[in-house]
């Protein structure tokens, strides 16, 4: 019996000592917070069974998560700096799905990071794609999958080395017709960690790519400061210094008129199997103070 009372004790402690550190980073942000920074690029969507995702505004058919941006080595890892309006929240906090019906959805989640993405690499090739839905973070143990799933070879971005981390890197990305070939050469690299209460992107490590043809990215100060309110700057860099502008108190705000559509059809994402996400309930139940 003391054996069975000791056990539970030590397995309450890990467990709660998990959820503290895990919410520790993202007191503040709330579903509120995405709608009101996303719903002027893009539509809310109930795709299945209550469950809420973005879909961006985008008319290229060919357009993909994780392009228009560079990549920058910080004190927290890789920092995906992203060119598009939507990227400070995007490319930091949840997961994105394909969906052959609806294209690629977002789906919220509340943790933030540098970026969330898969890795792969070779001898002249470094690659990354978004982690998928099923891809749960784990303070202690980094990244694990409800389900056995990665994005295929057509989702990943791949370039060479000299080009990795330029500005204009999305130029040289491998062409579509190269990809498959790229992807099976190619094997995957996933090293999440938690330090000093931040998500760490560590990914390939800095001196592989150095070593491979990426010889001038040096590394940069990732600062993340709680404000009263965000203008048009989320991110302000200065020097080797980059700043990250989160609201404080979004989520004691209640938003009453939730603009979000029915799905015309089910999703291929099986809801079932995510463990992140918002659903509709929630925001329906939403009272003041609280979302």
């Amino acid at each position: 019996m003391k054996k069975l009372v000791l056990f539970i004790a030590i397995f309450s402690f890990f467990f709660l000592n998990e959820k503290v550190e895990a919410n520790s980073y993202q007191v503040g942000i709330g579903f509120n917070y995405f709608y009101s920074s996303l719903s002027p690029h893009g539509r809310w969507i109930e795709i299945d069974d209550g469950f809420v995702v973005w879909k961006p505004r985008i008319h290229n058919r060919h357009w993909q998560p994780y392009a228009q941006g560079t990549w920058i080595w910080t004190n927290d890892g890789w920092y995906w700096d992203s060119f598009e309006p939507f990227g400070y929240v995007v490319y930091h906090y949840g997961r994105w799905h394909y969906d052959d019906y609806y294209g690629w959805i977002w789906v919220p989640d509340y943790q933030w990071a540098p970026a969330w993405v898969e890795w792969r690499y070779d001898d002249d090739y470094i690659g990354w794609a978004p982690l998928s839905p099923y891809a749960v973070f784990n303070v202690h143990s980094g990244i694990h999958f409800s389900i056995n799933f990665s994005f295929p070879y057509n989702h990943w971005n791949f370039v060479r080395y000299k080009y990795f981390g330029h500005q204009n890197a999305y130029n040289y990305y491998a062409a579509p017709q190269y990809k498959e070939r790229i992807f099976g050469g190619t094997k995957t690299r996933n090293d999440y960690g938690y330090e000093r209460e931040r998500v760490i992107n560590r990914g390939v490590d800095l001196r592989t790519v150095q070593e491979r043809g990426a010889r001038n990215l040096q590394q940069r100060e990732l600062v993340r400061k709680d404000v009263e309110s965000i203008g048009r700057n989320s991110v302000i860099k200065n020097g080797n210094r980059i700043e990250i502008l989160t609201p404080r108190n979004q989520a004691q705000t209640s938003e009453r008129n939730f603009s979000i559509e029915r799905g015309e059809r089910r999703s291929s994402l099986n809801v079932s199997k995510v463990e992140v996400g918002e659903r509709r309930r929630n925001l329906d139940n939403a009272q003041p103070g609280k979302v």
